[in-house]
């Protein structure tokens, strides 16, 4: 399975990467670039490299449930990217 973000939606018991969400018409393009701005921008703030794909994967998650609960302003994201550290 690959780690990449992942949005905490189940489909046959595993987890659904972002691309695959983007597939199935869940994400489009400007969503995921707003999202992935909003993890590097959390990710320098908390000072996590760009090899650390566990914590990346963590505050992505967090980011992602967020955004699926219509929470969308960058600091509502920020704020739940954050919280995944906290």
């Amino acid at each position: 399975m690959r780690t990449v973000f992942t949005a905490g939606i189940s489909e046959g018991g595993r987890e659904m990467i972002a691309s695959e969400l983007k597939e199935a018409g869940i994400y489009d393009a400007n969503d995921m670039a707003s999202i992935r701005a909003v993890v590097e921008a959390v990710c320098g703030e908390l000072g996590i490299a760009r090899d650390d794909r566990i914590a990346r994967e963590r505050i992505a998650t967090h980011i992602m449930r967020s955004w699926e609960a219509g929470q969308r302003t960058p600091l509502d994201l920020v704020r739940s990217g954050l919280g995944s550290y906290v």
